[in-house]
């Protein structure tokens, strides 16, 4: 059981978070504000209790051999079920949370689960469009680089983290929408990576510290002052979609990427992997409208992970002298 402590207001995507714990490498609120979401972090000896009178609605995508979370409904409320047995119930109204977990975890496993899956799914309900990205600020405005999970965002924006630029999000990317434009909403600050993405950044896997004491990914703290990122917005300038359907090229290129199939990427790599018809026809109406009014092109990269800072530099270099020019040409 978590120490219990007085509410720790944390800023994520755009929004103010009140938990019982702290959310490692969540900004820290104000203490003025008062919190949109609240998380109570409340484990159970076994997690076969929430799953009692719930109705299964899907599995979640596969990782290596089983699904990565199972999806229950619990009346009018939410059921995330993890494999290792950590769950959360999400409210129907998407204002608050229950995170458990069985006693040989802790509640910084289950953070791990929160700042992603889980508030992506949150951040649906409460009407924002949330892409499977990473998202970066060059030349004051997002880039976005989308891709499927182990196509190399996470990566990339620690490539670019390294190469001096800020780091708003390296796994799911929140969307404002405002019509023909669209912003996005700063995130946490760390940068998750397996070890061999760690040791291309800093000589070797050891240097940087893995996720709550896990053998698992280890992770980029990001050093920038996320307190004051947290409470801005930056204009979506371009979206970068990672090509896995290709053979791999001899060097890491950018290309064009029609709105027509950039549409099929961004359907494939946004999170509306929860299937709720209640929620599908204001996403893919809004899908239409970003690969209409964004930019989109197709980032092809090498087989070699060694050339992840040739294919980040690549990256910049294409929105600098073909995207910005047009976009600031644009009436």
């Amino acid at each position: 059981m978590p120490e219990r402590a007085s509410v720790c207001l944390h800023l994520l995507y755009g929004l103010v978070i009140g938990a019982n714990v702290p959310i490692p490498g969540a900004p820290i609120a104000p203490p003025a504000l008062l919190p949109n979401i609240t998380v109570d972090f409340d484990p159970l000896p076994d997690p076969a209790i929430l799953r009692d009178g719930a109705a299964m609605v899907q599995h979640g995508p596969h990782g290596p051999g089983e699904p990565l979370y199972t999806l229950f409904r619990r009346g009018e409320d939410y059921l995330f079920d993890f494999p290792d047995g950590v769950q959360f119930v999400i409210a129907a109204d998407a204002a608050h949370i229950r995170a458990s977990w069985p006693p040989a975890l802790t509640a910084d496993v289950a953070s791990i689960y929160l700042v992603s899956t889980v508030l992506a799914f949150v951040l649906r309900l409460r009407g924002h469009e949330v892409l499977h990205a990473a998202s970066v600020v060059i030349d004051g405005v997002a880039v976005a680089i989308v891709g499927p999970g182990g196509a190399g965002k996470s990566t990339l924006a620690a490539c670019l983290a390294e190469r001096g630029f800020t780091v708003l999000s390296e796994d799911v990317t929140a969307l404002i929408d405002r019509g023909e434009e669209f912003d996005v909403l700063p995130s946490h600050a760390r940068i998750r990576l397996w070890p061999d993405a760690a040791a291309l950044l800093r000589g070797h896997a050891a240097a940087l510290p893995f996720l709550a004491d896990e053998e698992w990914k280890q992770y980029l703290e990001l050093t920038d002052d996320r307190v004051a990122l947290a409470t801005k917005r930056f204009a979506l300038a371009a979206i970068y979609s990672l090509d896995d359907r290709f053979d791999l090229p001899d060097r890491p290129g950018v290309e064009p990427l029609g709105a027509r199939e950039g549409l099929v990427d961004l359907i494939a790599n946004t999170w509306h992997n929860v299937r709720d018809p209640r929620l599908a026809p204001a996403n893919f109406e809004r899908l239409g409208r970003i690969a209409r009014y964004v930019p989109l092109r197709l980032a092809k990269p090498h087989k070699d992970l060694a050339t992840a800072f040739v294919f980040a530099d690549r990256i910049v270099e294409d929105f600098r002298s073909v995207v910005l020019p047009g976009r600031t040409a644009a009436p």
